[in-house]
């Protein structure tokens, strides 16, 4: 999977909402966002960090990529 090190929460809702996601609910622990079209990315609302392996597959759900995603998040975080 390569050396990718976790990411703050706040920056992974930024990135997804840069690309068109938006919060649809909270459920328990959990936040649901959602874009018409795609699956929906859950995101762990109540952790200050996101693990890489969940990173990895919700950018494969978006159809981006882990490096997609870091080199967003060296500009916009």
């Amino acid at each position: 999977m390569g050396n990718f090190r976790p990411l703050d929460t706040n920056c992974w809702e930024k990135f997804l909402s840069t690309f068109g996601y938006s919060l649809n609910r909270k459920s328990s622990s959990h936040h649901q966002w959602t874009k018409k079209g795609f699956r929906t990315i859950p995101v762990w609302g109540d952790e200050k960090q996101i693990p890489p392996l969940h990173l990895k597959k919700s950018c494969e759900s978006m159809g981006k990529t882990l490096h997609d995603l870091y080199a967003w998040a060296a500009k916009n975080c």
